[in-house]
C-alpha cells in the first residue's frame, strides 16, 4: 500500500493527467487491444495456475503470489471470482477450480463454532455451489455454517457489532465485511438477516465512512457495499446506494484508477459502478474499467498498486486483489460493457 497525506491525495486526484499509450510501459500495450471477455480469461486462468495445496492437504491461494501460505480469509473470495469468470465466459476450468477448493473445505467445516465463525465468503461459495447440479452437499453445507453465525449474532444488528469491534483498529472497512456478509445471508435465503446487516450498517456509517482519514479502506467499503445493496433490493436502499457512488465519481481520477493507482479500491468502485444505473456512474465504471484491463502484468494478474511502469517496479501480486479485479472483468463480460 503507498501512503501520502489527505491534502496530497486531493492535489492528486485534482490534477492528474489521463494516461495515455506513449505514457506506459510497453509491456502495457497488448492490453488496449485486448477485448473484456479475453482479459477476463486471461486473469482467470492466473488464479487457476496460482491454486496450490496447503500444509493441511486442503487447496488455496497464496496471499502474496509464491510467499509459501494460504490464508483461510482469501480463498472463498478467489473462488467466488473464478465462478464469476465461469458464468461470464462458460469455460468449465473456473467452475472446477472454484470446486476444487470447497471440495476440500467440505470436511473441515465442522472445525467452525460460534465462538470461530467461518468466513462469509465460504458461506456465499458454497450456496452458489448448491444451487446447480447436483449440488445438494454444497447446499447443506453452506446452511450450516450460516447457522454457526447465527448461532454467535441472533440479528443482523448483532453481527455488525461484532464486526465492529473486531475492525477497531481499522473500521472503515466495516462496509466491506458487512457487504460480504449481506450477500452470504441473501445466498442462503436469509433475506431478512441481510435486511437487519444492511440497516445497521448503514445507521453506524458515520462510524466507520472516514474517506478524509482512511481513503483506501472507505473507497473498498463504498464500493463493496454500494453493489450489495443495490443486488439485496436496489429501489429501498436508493439514497445509500446513490450517496456511496456519487463520493466514488468524486474520488475517480483522470486516468480512471482510485486511491492513488491502487487496484483494490479501483476493482471495488469500478465493479459497483458498472452495475449502477445512471449514465454517470457506468461512464465512471467504464473508466475505472479501462484503467484495470490495461494495468494488466504479462502472466495475467494484478500488482496492488500500478503505475504502469515495467515488471517489477509495480507492487506485489496479492491474490485477493487479483480476484477482485476478475469480479469486475467478469461483469463486464457477462453484461457486455466494452472500453475502447
Amino acid at each position: 500500500m503507498k501512503t501520502t497525506s489527505f491534502f496530497l491525495l486531493v492535489v492528486l486526484l485534482a490534477g492528474a493527467s489521463p494516461v495515455h499509450p506513449e505514457e506506459m510501459a510497453t509491456q502495457y500495450k497488448p492490453n488496449l487491444e485486448r477485448k473484456v471477455c479475453e482479459s477476463a480469461r486471461r486473469a482467470a486462468d492466473f488464479l487457476v495456475m496460482a491454486q496450490i495445496p496447503s500444509r493441511d492437504g486442503s487447496i488455496g491461494w497464496n496471499w502474496v503470489l509464491g510467499d509459501g501460505t494460504t490464508p483461510d480469509n482469501v480463498a472463498g473470495l478467489v473462488a467466488l471470482s473464478l465462478l464469476d469468470a465461469y458464468a461470464a465466459t462458460g469455460e468449465e476450468k473456473y467452475l472446477a477450480t472454484a470446486r476444487r477448493y470447497a471440495d476440500g473445505l467440505l470436511p473441515r467445516a465442522q472445525r467452525f463454532t460460534p465462538e470461530r465463525p467461518p468466513f462469509k465468503a465460504d458461506v456465499e461459495l458454497l450456496a452458489r455451489l448448491g444451487g446447480m447440479p447436483d449440488g445438494e452437499r454444497y447446499a447443506r453445507a453452506a446452511r450450516a455454517l450460516f447457522d454457526t453465525i447465527r448461532a454467535r449474532s441472533r440479528d443482523g444488528a448483532s453481527e455488525v457489532r461484532r464486526i465492529l469491534l473486531g475492525r477497531a483498529a481499522e473500521p472503515a472497512l466495516l462496509g466491506f465485511d458487512v457487504a460480504l456478509a449481506i450477500r452470504a445471508a441473501q445466498a442462503v435465503g436469509e433475506r431478512a438477516y441481510a435486511y437487519e446487516l444492511a440497516d445497521a450498517v448503514l445507521a453506524e456509517k458515520s462510524r466507520w465512512y472516514r474517506p478524509r482519514q482512511d481513503l483506501r479502506f472507505s473507497l473498498v467499503s463504498a464500493g463493496a457495499l454500494s453493489l450489495a445493496l443495490e443486488r439485496l433490493d436496489g429501489g429501498h436502499f436508493r439514497k445509500a446506494i446513490d450517496a456511496l457512488r456519487a463520493d466514488l465519481i468524486a474520488a475517480q481520477q483522470p486516468n480512471g484508477s482510485f486511491s492513488e493507482n491502487e487496484t483494490q479500491p479501483s476493482a471495488y468502485a469500478t465493479v459497483s459502478l458498472l452495475g449502477g444505473i445512471t449514465e454517470a456512474e457506468r461512464r465512471a465504471g467504464l473508466k475505472g474499467l479501462r484503467w484495470l484491463k490495461t494495468t494488466m502484468l504479462r502472466a495475467g494478474g494484478f500488482a496492488h498498486y500500478n503505475d504502469l511502469m515495467p515488471e517489477p517496479f509495480v507492487g506485489q501480486q496479492v491474490s485477493e486483489v487479483n480476484a477482485e479485479v476478475l469480479s469486475a472483468l467478469s461483469l463486464a463480460c457477462v453484461t457486455g460493457q466494452e472500453v475502447d
